[in-house]
């Protein structure tokens, strides 16, 4: 069984747009007491869907995103805390390099148009 991890501070960064908590995604800046950092990409469902739509994607596969029916920091730590509890594994699955989630998908239609 993994060791208890414990997260010294999580902070949403880049929210695109800012005004919009039920729309919009953000970046999620994650610490560890061990000193790691990790960075998720995250957004809620219906953001996800419109920009999907706007770039006329037919299909996805890339890093992974953390959905969130809202953008409400309290929320987006429940959602870390429950990744933690078994180890590290999923914020290791989830960290990206420190970007955007529109520019993820900006850059994967570029390569997959």
């Amino acid at each position: 069984m993994s060791p208890k991890l414990r997260v010294d501070a999580i902070e949403l960064t880049q929210i695109e747009p800012a005004d919009n908590p039920g729309l919009c995604s953000a970046v999620v800046q994650v610490s560890l007491a061990d000193g790691r950092e990790f960075s998720l990409l995250a957004a809620t469902p219906m953001w996800f869907a419109d920009a999907f739509a706007k770039l006329g994607l037919g299909y996805y596969f890339g890093p992974l995103v953390l959905f969130v029916r809202t953008m409400d920091p309290g929320l987006v730590r429940r959602a870390v805390s429950d990744m933690v509890k078994g180890g590290d594994q999923w914020l290791c699955r989830h960290d990206t390099p420190r970007t955007t989630l529109g520019k993820v998908l900006s850059e994967f239609k570029s390569r997959h148009p």
